[in-house]
């Protein structure tokens, strides 16, 4: 265990002031059962992977692929891509699992491609199988190769959830690549949440964090309207949107 990893062991202190590269050698084993919302905001704005706007309209704001603006920008893979840190993020999640299920859950499913690697942390500390759907045409998400046997419990996590729409094409094909009903537990986990819609077929979805981001069209961008520059592109110029 480095110094860095008995200093917060001792201290029982958060990572704020952490340096990336001391970061990114932290394991799960520093950490209790849950981050505070500043940890969780440190480590995705340390890994560039964070930006919310200050509200200040001579700041600017991301611009979106689909035409429109937005006042947050959340790239999950920038922090996943880190191992260890993927692993924190999938013990996180157990943590959470554990509080509301007590049951053994036999397969932990993601989606392609953002959640695999997220997915198949959490199916390894469950001891679970994993498995995760592909891509097909039209945004749907495809189940094959393997079958999920009746009475198997499955746990569906994401790592971001926006809309809903990658949620119910997940489930849309796991059911229609089996043969037999699939049977989810009563709930969805998500590492990121920055959605308005709470549950999917009358189960909550869980999260870790939670943010506030909304999106608008251009002609409805409160902060174009005040002036604020729209960078199209935000991963690409990362450096000028954080700038603030």
């Amino acid at each position: 265990m480095s110094k860095r990893q008995n200093e917060y062991l001792n201290l029982n202190t958060n990572i704020l002031g952490v340096s990336l590269n001391e970061l990114i050698e932290l394991d799960h084993a520093c950490f209790g059962p849950s981050l505070k919302k500043e940890e969780y905001n440190y480590i995705f704005k340390s890994c560039d992977a964070l930006w919310l706007h200050s509200g200040n309209p001579t700041h600017p704001h991301a611009g979106l692929t689909s035409g429109g603006c937005s006042n947050g920008f959340v790239d999950t893979l920038r922090v996943l891509h880190y191992t260890n840190l993927c692993k924190l993020m999938a013990h996180m999640i157990v943590y959470k699992f554990r509080e509301n299920y007590k049951e053994k859950v036999d397969w932990v499913i993601g989606s392609s491609y953002a959640a695999i690697t997220l997915s198949f942390a959490v199916a390894e500390l469950l001891n679970a199988e994993h498995g995760f759907t592909e891509k097909g045409h039209n945004k749907t998400q495809v189940w094959k190769r393997l079958e999920i046997f009746p009475g198997q419990k499955v746990l569906q996590v994401e790592e971001l959830i926006t809309k809903t729409t990658t949620l119910e094409a997940v489930r849309c094909g796991i059911r229609e690549g089996n043969p037999n009903p699939v049977q989810f537990i009563p709930f969805v986990i998500t590492l990121i949440h920055r959605s308005e819609i709470y549950e999917i077929e009358g189960s909550p979805i869980l999260h870790l964090i939670h943010y506030d981001i909304e999106n608008w069209t251009t002609n409805e961008c409160p902060l174009c309207k005040k002036g604020s520059k729209k960078i199209l592109e935000p991963k690409k110029h990362w450096k000028e949107l954080t700038n603030q």
